[in-house]
């Protein structure tokens, strides 16, 4: 019985450090392995006006995209994770609240951007002349409350340059329907034929 302990003591040994290895690689990675149960969405607040006059620009469609990097073969891959979607008000400001999406395949934390649209206006981040202009911290709702500032467009080949840009990024309908309706509200005002709104035919 005495010979048999060192062998336990062992195990228990080599067993605690492998925990501790798989432990470690989960909340690095914040995959699968996390001991996070669930995902963390970042919230976003601010403001959109015009870039020259300071207007605020009221109905622009406000996408929040969330993605994870998931470690593979090849290196790193980026997927999207899940979306949250507002629309801006009178006075331009408009707010995506944080939240925690439980027992999620991807948890920990994502890499978060967003895509801000109105008929009319170049987009943000993709126009050129579209940009994040101030900014302040630690808001109740989210970390930053930015003023973004879209370029009004004056010809028609300056807003079909401007619907160029990934709006959807695969995700379901009901997480960019707003985005959709207004993004075929401008195809529609310079002839264009509009999108579908379902997932199954903007895949195509």
């Amino acid at each position: 019985m005495d010979q048999d302990k060192p062998k336990k003591k062992k195990y228990i040994i080599v067993g605690s450090c492998l925990f501790v290895v798989f432990l470690l690689l989960g909340t690095c990675t914040g995959g699968v392995l996390s001991p996070l149960p669930f995902l963390y969405l970042e919230g976003f607040r601010g403001r959109v006006v015009d870039v020259k006059t300071k207007q605020p620009i009221p109905d622009a469609a406000v996408l929040a995209v969330y993605s994870k990097s998931v470690p593979g073969i090849a290196g790193s891959n980026s997927s999207p994770v899940d979306a949250q979607e507002t629309l801006t008000d009178q006075r331009g400001e408009f707010r995506i609240g944080s939240k925690l999406k439980w027992l999620s395949l991807y948890r920990g934390f994502t890499e978060e951007k967003i895509i801000i649209f109105k008929p009319g206006y170049g987009a943000f981040p993709n126009h050129d002349a579209s940009k994040e202009a101030t900014e302040t911290t630690s808001t109740r709702w989210a970390k930053k409350y930015i003023v973004y500032e879209l370029p009004k467009l004056e010809t028609r080949e300056e807003r079909i340059a401007n619907l160029f840009f990934e709006y959807h990024a695969g995700f379901p309908a009901e997480k960019t329907g707003r985005f959709v309706q207004l993004v075929n509200e401008e195809r529609k005002n310079i002839g264009l034929p509009l999108i579908s709104s379902s997932e199954k035919e903007r895949s195509k």
